[in-house]
């Protein structure tokens, strides 16, 4: 009788070892699939259902840009799941605005696209007497307004090669120092290599190109100690000044 009690709880036991040894073969099949079925829904979950769709944009930085144009033209495509959207597209999109910079797009989930963009500034008003266009330090043309604006140097441009006349007159803008920036009435420029500065006070300043602008720069802080009504650095190293007051 002892034998046989034994006997089944050696079987009992082997059973046992033979189930958890199949249970420990089929466990990572088991880990794996679950696995996989998560993956699945969570696929599923960001780029084909509804519940991280696109709602709406978030606009910031935007100043003179008004946020409905920005919307507009990045045309968010509301409803697709957020994961799908193309935000390179949508930031070139916004790139195309004049006034701006740049434009850096990011999701905010869970519904949400964020727009950041960056205007232009304008450094210089180019004129040509009836209208007044805003230009950047790049060099850029990108609005232009009724009216002069106030505290910007006036650039009157003239000639052929306009664009690049412009850009040398920004570079030339860019290297004076602020408080002879503030003293200058009006720029004028015929062509890139023919700047010349007109200052509040009547006196003018001959530049020449835009290239050593800011030796020039130099050179003419120190000139001016003189008093002058015209003074000429287009040759930095040969400076030139005109009804000299003794």
């Amino acid at each position: 009788m002892s034998q046989s009690v034994d006997l089944a709880r050696a079987q009992q036991k082997f059973a046992r070892r033979q189930r958890l040894v199949r249970w420990r073969s089929w466990l990572p099949w088991a880990i794996g699939g679950g696995l996989v079925v998560l993956a699945g829904l969570v696929v599923w979950l960001f780029y084909f259902s509804s519940a991280f769709a696109v709602s709406g944009v978030r606009i910031s930085g935007a100043d003179t840009v008004p946020v409905a144009t920005i919307e507009q033209v990045a045309a968010a495509p509301t409803g697709t799941p957020l994961a799908k959207v193309d935000l390179r597209s949508i930031a070139d999109r916004v790139r195309t605005i004049p006034a701006v910079a740049d434009a850096q797009v990011t999701r905010a989930w869970p519904r949400k696209i964020v727009i950041v963009v960056t205007e232009r500034v304008p450094v210089v008003v180019v004129t040509d007497g009836s209208r007044y266009e805003l230009v950047d330090a790049t060099g850029t043309t990108y609005r232009t307004v009724p009216d002069r604006p106030a505290g910007l140097p006036e650039a009157k441009v003239t000639g052929v090669r306009r664009d690049v006349t412009i850009h040398s007159v920004v570079t030339v803008s860019a290297a004076l120092p602020d408080t002879l920036r503030a003293q200058v009435g009006s720029i004028s420029a015929a062509s890139p290599d023919s700047i010349t500065l007109n200052l509040s006070s009547g006196v003018k300043v001959v530049w020449g190109s835009s290239d050593d602008s800011e030796r020039k720069a130099e050179v003419l802080s120190v000139l001016m100690k003189r008093q002058a009504k015209v003074y000429d650095v287009s040759a930095p190293d040969l400076p030139v000044t005109k009804g000299e007051k003794r």
